[in-house]
């Protein structure tokens, strides 16, 4: 190969017009082939969505809302569980400055007393009501004003102020309503009543307060639990409520008291976030054998989604993010478990979802903009191997024809080096008288093809001999009864024996070696030594 190179440089400076190497233009050749090929390659990926960025581009947006959002309900939560403590600690202060014995079923049938502990304690449920991140604060108390009358097995007397008309999370300028209580508590405040106003709690409407009541305590931070969602008496309204235990001595709890978060005031404080993907929306519900439990849970803003807030989601973990898979429609989210104690023990989780569909579009318009780019390289790789296979193949062709019909014009020049050093020769052959020799480096040319082509077996140069008499590759196979696949073969080898690189190349020294009268030189059987 090194002294291939060589010839081919000396080759090069004798040549009239220099010229481009024969190696480097089929190596731009072959380039542009390959990229062809990567270009076939990106199509494919494309299709199959590899290029595509959206899967990451969802999980950071996804990531942030959830990071966000779990960090302002733990903050949240945290708040509101101490606001609860400090109800319960004003409870106890106040029962035990009022009560000589306990339990507070000694309070059971006295309506003064009763009425003056919801009326010490308004204050305090007002304050922590203003100024908490909640829309309602009850107090309810283990005893009831008449034992007497129907039901009073679960009523129980207590106080629970709430918003009205709730319009925004800024409790600042929200009107203050009596859910329940006595009725003289609003009027010293200027309350309205609420609408379904009562006297009393209906205990059997509160999960777990019958246990809650029963069970001593030693630290009412390891006692505060929320409820799963319950709804409001006789309303449309649906909430979760924070259950501190108001502790009298020895650990016996005289009743509970605590923090509502409605759904409205949820979906106030978190509204669904627009993202390129579609709406953001975040879920508070228990989990259970990886299924996200709504319907025991609450939501915030539903706004642009079919997210039904009564629906089942099932879990399918996944790298980025995972599935979620309800009635209402598949959802691509995370969940992260709260700091927050469910009744029971359950553990409650935030989630931030949002529509697959949303997703799916987003990806779907992502990967046809690959897909189009891909084409479009592919279209151009295809356009410049086509180019450079007829720059490189046609200047061969016409100098076949210009040698053939004896025209060596200037415009028959190949630009390839190797061609146009031998086609410069024969010009000059033609020119001068039949007895001039050939120069050395041509005549050295000549002489290493020939000595090559004693290499060649029998089949080969029978091969070679079809090719001299212009068989085109078909007509070769039938002519030698052999099959295209095994000419291919026997092409590949005389190729390689004969250092060239295509079917041109060699019919281009064929018919060199045909008008230097040497043609037989590389058809013929070399002649053995001993039969010599």
């Amino acid at each position: 190969m090194h002294n291939k190179i060589l010839e081919l440089f000396r080759l090069t400076r004798e040549a009239r017009k220099q010229g481009v190497a024969m190696q480097q233009k089929l190596l731009l050749y072959w380039i542009s082939m390959l990229l062809a090929i990567f270009g076939v390659l990106l199509v494919i990926l494309s299709v199959a969505g590899v290029f595509s960025g959206s899967g990451e581009k969802l999980a950071q947006a996804l990531s942030a809302q959830q990071t966000y959002m779990v960090d302002t309900l733990n903050e949240q939560i945290t708040t509101l569980t101490a606001q609860g403590i400090v109800i319960s600690k004003e409870a106890s202060d106040t029962l035990s400055g009022l009560i000589y014995a306990e339990p507070t079923s000694a309070l059971n049938d006295n309506r003064t007393a009763l009425e003056q502990v919801e009326r010490e304690l308004y204050d305090t449920l007002n304050t922590v009501l203003r100024s908490s991140a909640c829309n309602g604060v009850y107090l309810v108390l283990d005893a009831t004003t008449n034992t007497a009358a129907e039901g009073a097995d679960s009523s129980r007397a207590g106080l629970y102020l709430r918003f009205a008309n709730l319009n925004s999370k800024n409790a600042v300028d929200q009107d203050v309503v009596l859910y329940r209580g006595i009725p003289g508590v609003a009027r010293e405040n200027h309350l309205e009543l609420h609408n379904r106003w009562k006297m009393e709690f209906d205990i059997s409407l509160i999960p777990e307060y019958r246990n809650l009541v029963t069970l001593p305590v030693d630290r009412l931070a390891d006692a505060c639990v929320w409820t799963q969602r319950v709804r409001l008496t006789e309303t449309w309204e649906n909430m979760i409520l924070l259950m501190v235990p108001i502790r009298g001595s020895g650990g016996t709890v005289r009743g509970i008291c605590g923090v509502e978060l409605g759904d409205l005031y949820l979906r106030l404080s978190y509204p669904a976030q627009e993202s390129e993907f579609g709406n953001m929306v975040t879920i508070l519900a228990p989990m259970e054998d990886q299924t996200l439990l709504l319907s025991e849970g609450m939501t915030g803003g539903l706004e642009g989604t079919y997210l039904d807030d009564a629906d089942t989601l099932h879990i399918e973990q996944g790298r980025l993010f995972h599935t979620y898979t309800g009635e209402s429609g598949t959802y691509l989210g995370v969940h992260t478990k709260l700091d927050m104690k469910g009744v029971g023990g359950a553990s409650m989780y935030a989630a931030t979802l949002i529509p697959e569909e949303g997703y799916q579009t987003v990806a779907a318009a992502e990967r046809r903009s690959w897909f189009l780019g891909s084409l479009l390289f592919l279209a151009a790789m295809l356009a410049v191997s086509v180019l450079l296979s007829r720059w490189f193949v046609q200047p061969i062709t016409r100098s076949l024809a210009a040698i053939q019909t004896d025209r060596f014009g200037e415009a028959d020049l190949t630009g390839i080096a190797e061609i146009d050093a031998l086609v410069a020769q024969l010009r000059s052959k033609a020119q001068s008288s039949q007895g001039q020799t050939l120069p050395t480096d041509i005549a050295d040319l000549f002489d290493g093809f020939a000595g090559r082509a004693t290499g060649l077996t029998t089949a080969e140069r029978s091969i070679l001999r079809h090719y001299a008499d212009g068989l085109e590759v078909a007509e070769v196979a039938e002519a030698a009864f052999i099959s295209i696949n095994t000419l291919r073969k026997h092409n590949a080898n005389i190729y390689r024996k004969l250092e060239i690189g295509s079917r041109d190349e060699l019919m281009l020294y064929i018919e060199l070696f045909r008008r230097a009268g040497r043609l037989e030189e590389i058809l013929l059987e070399p002649v053995k030594a001993e039969e010599a």
